[in-house]
């Protein structure tokens, strides 16, 4: 059986703050924000009741606790050959994530992904997008 490529995971020290978050707040997402060619790799999390997801957004991957992480199709475009870590740190997070006041902030690491990998997310479905929320 062939192990399954994802474009987005999370590391412990995250899905303790991420855990601390839904205890208190329900069912969250993250969202990454930002131009295409911005350097922020901090993604913000949010309500998952309280925040829209647009039609054309795409889902990046799911984390614990079925966490959802979605990008715009822009940032899409740029960010399809990378895998993202969702992982914490000390410090203060942007006044609209949830982490907000907790002495820890989500921070993003990248690194390019495989050619392997790549092969194998192109063989795979598209990402699913917000329109496939409603079907």
């Amino acid at each position: 059986m062939q192990n399954r490529i994802h474009r987005v995971e999370i590391t412990e020290r995250a899905q303790t703050l991420l855990r601390r978050l839904i205890e208190d707040n329900g069912p969250v997402l993250f969202r990454q924000t930002g131009e295409c060619r911005d350097d922020n790799l901090t993604p913000v999390c949010l309500s998952a009741k309280q925040f829209p997801i647009e039609k054309d957004d795409v889902l990046l991957g799911r984390l614990s606790w079925h966490t959802e992480f979605w990008i715009s199709p822009e940032q899409y475009e740029c960010w399809k050959g990378t895998h993202l870590t969702v992982d914490a740190v000390r410090g203060q997070a942007g006044a609209e994530s949830l982490e907000a006041g907790a002495g820890m902030r989500f921070v993003l690491r990248a690194r390019r992904l495989t050619d392997a990998e790549n092969a194998a997310l192109a063989a795979g479905p598209p990402p699913r997008t917000g329109a496939d929320r409603t079907l």
